[in-house]
């Protein structure tokens, strides 16, 4: 049974039409101060528009933002997080007056990319001190909380 489950993958797997997408994205690239999930599903995107033949995507900005649910103008501002950070390049076409992308594999080794983004590291510090200070608070309520209970229920 582990053998047969081990070779078929995880149940939950596409077998067809889908984008295969770098870990990095989610594993290094969300660390960076404005890489938001909105960015990795854009990059996403693009990558499932390359075209392989061409070398690039070519979606308009209106289709983009249609399939993503949100603004042209979000769109732009989603854009140039990526061109920022290396992941696209947006080109003119000189002929279809349209941008184009193209798609750069992301650094997916982590020395090199907290070399290359050392902002990184501090926003990710940043992060988790204000996570822990999240669960050190909602413990301290859960614990007031119980000794309200408890009180009550002496009462």
């Amino acid at each position: 049974m582990e053998t047969e489950s081990r070779t078929k993958g995880k149940p939950f797997e596409p077998t067809r039409d889908f984008t295969m997408v770098h870990n990095a994205i989610f594993t290094l690239y969300t660390r960076l101060p404005n890489f938001k999930a909105n960015h990795a599903l854009l990059y996403m995107y693009l990558m499932a528009r390359y075209n392989v033949a061409y070398g690039y995507a070519y979606p308009t900005t209106e289709d983009i933002a249609l399939s993503m649910n949100c603004g042209k103008n979000v769109i732009r501002g989603y854009k140039e997080v990526l061109v920022a950070y290396g992941l696209v390049t947006i080109r003119r076409h000189p002929r279809w007056n349209n941008d184009i992308y193209v798609v750069h594999a992301p650094i997916s080794e982590p020395a090199a990319f907290f070399a290359r983004f050392p902002e990184a590291r501090e926003h990710e510090a940043k992060r988790k001190a204000v996570l822990k200070m999240d669960v050190e608070a909602a413990v301290e309520d859960a614990s007031d909380t119980l000794e309200n209970a408890e009180l009550l229920a002496w009462l």
